[in-house]
Formats: structure tokens, sequence, C-alpha cells
């Protein structure tokens, strides 16, 4: 599954991520097999705190995934706080597993019994559950797209699964007490769930929506963005350069609007519905990035060219970008979209007011790219 989904996207981060948290299900099965069949009991122990340890970071993991919807808002808590929560996820993992020091040996193998440490790292990922279930159904919970809702409901089971199974294994074993307890069945019904998301709903690849209804393009104003890759527009508002975007949209690519408005203006105004919409904004918040942070803006548009073969992309406030960072990163920035445009089906849309920037970058903008005038 894990490489289904990266050659899917490959450079999108949350198929880099969803394929490293298939392979620490890989690495914590393997490990649960292999606490049964430990020879001795401390290469048991060490074999119990790995599985335990690899555990919390799978949960932690999928929290970030978890993250990532609605994937049409290109939202994501942790977007550029990946370290932080790497060194969460760590920090928790070996706090799970520093009390376990004691693997009990029955007649189906050695395993972990229910002492007050295996409570501890309970407890821990019982955490990371609660959380991710809280954050898909407090970010997707307005949204429009049904694919959405079924996504977040899906990671939702998906987490609750081993828990559920941990649950009726309790039951099972007043039984047969002598049934071995390995966790593998619980996250082999995650892995099930996960991919019959995957298959049936697209869950962790996600897709541009197209607009179906752009009506009231102009075929002059169609005429000029398709034949030109890079277009500026001169403008005190950016009426003209949304008349050639949408004109994009009419022709079948997939939008992305990074703009200074309010998302739900920009929709009103110019009657886009699916397109996503990046408000740069100093307030956080999921379709929020703070003005200052290029890197983001930067790594976010990019990410957006590799995902679709035909793509169009607008900003409208360059100014505002240039006032919140150093002006010669903002143009480089630029460059670096240029030359990865330059290579595809794809066009760069911006709109600036001449006269609220330097000359000098208005000059250099006008080499690189078609200006009009409004």
């Amino acid at each position: 599954m894990g490489i289904y989904v990266y050659k899917q996207s490959p450079g999108f981060p949350i198929s880099k991520a969803f394929l490293m948290s298939m392979w620490l299900f890989f690495i914590g099965s393997f490990l649960d097999f292999a606490l049964l069949y430990a020879p001795d009991h401390d290469f048991a122990l060490w074999i119990a705190r790995a599985e335990l340890f690899v555990v919390v970071l799978l949960f932690a993991s999928i929290l970030y995934l978890a993250s990532f919807l609605p994937h049409e808002r290109f939202s994501g808590w942790f977007r550029g706080k990946e370290s932080m929560l790497i060194i969460i996820a760590v920090l928790s993992g070996i706090i799970a597993v520093m009390p376990v020091a004691e693997v009990v040996y029955t007649p189906s193998g050695w395993g972990v019994t229910g002492t007050a440490a295996f409570v501890i790292w309970t407890a821990v990922v019982m955490g990371y559950i609660c959380v991710t279930i809280f954050m898909v159904h407090h970010t997707c919970r307005d949204v429009k797209w049904e694919r959405t809702r079924k996504q977040s409901q899906l990671i939702s089971l998906g987490v609750i699964s081993p828990v559920a199974y941990a649950f009726a294994f309790r039951g099972m074993e007043t039984v047969n007490p002598d049934m071995p307890f390995i966790l593998s069945p619980g996250f082999l019904a995650l892995a099930g769930i996960f991919a019959y998301g995957i298959m049936r709903y697209r869950l962790f690849l996600p897709t541009v929506a197209k607009e179906t209804d752009i009506r009231g393009v102009k075929r002059k104003d169609r005429e000029l963005a398709e034949s030109n890759k890079f277009l500026m527009v001169k403008e005190k508002r950016p009426d003209r350069s949304y008349r050639l975007f949408l004109s994009l949209l009419a022709s079948g690519k997939n939008g992305l609007v990074v703009t200074r408005s309010h998302p739900d203006m920009v929709r009103e105004e110019y009657r886009i519905e699916k397109t996503p919409v990046i408000w740069l904004a100093k307030q956080p918040g999921p379709d929020r990035i703070e003005p200052a942070n290029l890197s983001i803006l930067h790594h976010i548009v990019t990410d957006f060219l590799h995902k679709g073969q035909s793509t169009a992309v607008i900003i409208d406030s360059l100014e505002y970008i240039m006032e919140n960072n150093p002006p010669d990163e903002v143009m480089a920035m630029l460059f670096d979209l240029r030359d990865e445009i330059s290579v595809s089906d794809s066009t760069l849309l911006l709109s600036i007011d001449p006269e609220t920037m330097d000359e000098q970058h208005v000059a250099l903008l006008e080499r690189e790219f078609q200006a009009v005038t409004a």
C-alpha cells in the first residue's frame, strides 16, 4: 500500500509519510511475531520494548497523515512543524516503554503483561487516537465534499480497530488463557480499512479538484492565457488576473489561488467553488500561511505543481509577500517556480500594482513574464 500511494503522487508530503507509516507497520508486525519466539527473557524484553516503541511512532505517523484532511483545502496542522512532531513522537515513545520491565512466558510464547507499565503505554497510544479522531472531525465537519467525510470516518474507524481488537482479545482470553497476545491482527484490521479507503475513496491520495461550471469566459482572455505560461498583470485590483485564471480553469486546468483576501470573498466574487485557496494571514488556522513564511509557500505551490499535469496558479498579493520577506528571496522563489512550470503544462499568473513595488523588481519581472496591462 505504501509503495502504491507513493507512486501515485510521489511529490506530495502525505505520500512519503504514508510510505513511512507502512514501514513502521511492517517493522511492528515483524517484532510482534519475533517476541513470541524470543530465545530468552532478556531478549524478549528488548523486543517487547522495541515493538511498543514502534507502535507509538505508528500512531504518531497516522496523526500526521490525518492532519492533511481535507486535502482539497491544503490543510496540514503540522505543515512546517514536522520536526516538532517527530521529537514529540520519539519522546512519548521512550516515556511509554521505559517502565516496561517484565515479560511473561506462556505456552504460546513471550508476551507483555497487563502491568502498570503496559497501562502507561496504552494511555499514550489512546492519547494519539483521541487527538487523531478529534482533528479529522473538527477539520472535516463542515466540508462539502462527501469523499472527504468518508475519508475522515475511515481514519477514525482505522485507528479504533486495534483498540477494539484488544478488548475482544481480553474477552477471548477469559475463555482460553493460553492464547498468544499478539497485536498484529488489530493492525491488520487497520491496514484493511485503510486499503479499502485508498481504493474506494482515494484515502491519502489527494487529487486536485477541477471547476466544472465556469461561465462567461471571453475568447480573448482564453487565447491570451493559453498562449503564455508566465503572465503578469499590472492592475490596482486583480480583476483581469482572475478573468485569465478562470479561462484556464474553463479549459480544464487544475487551479490554486494564493491571496491576501479572505477565501470566502474570493470564492463569492469569482464563483470559485472547488479550487483550493491559500490565505496569506498572520492568524493561524487551516488554509492559511503566515506571509513571512516564504519557504512554506514555496513548498505548497511546488507540491501542487507536482500533483497535476495541467495546472494554473494565481498569486494576487505579490506586494504583500514582498512586504513581509526580503524582496530578493521572493524573486528567487518566483524564478524557481518559473523553472518548475517551464517543464510542465502549467501557467503562473501574477497580479501586481507597479506603484507599490520597486521599479527594479518590476523590470526583472517584465523580463521573465509576459506583461499585461488591465
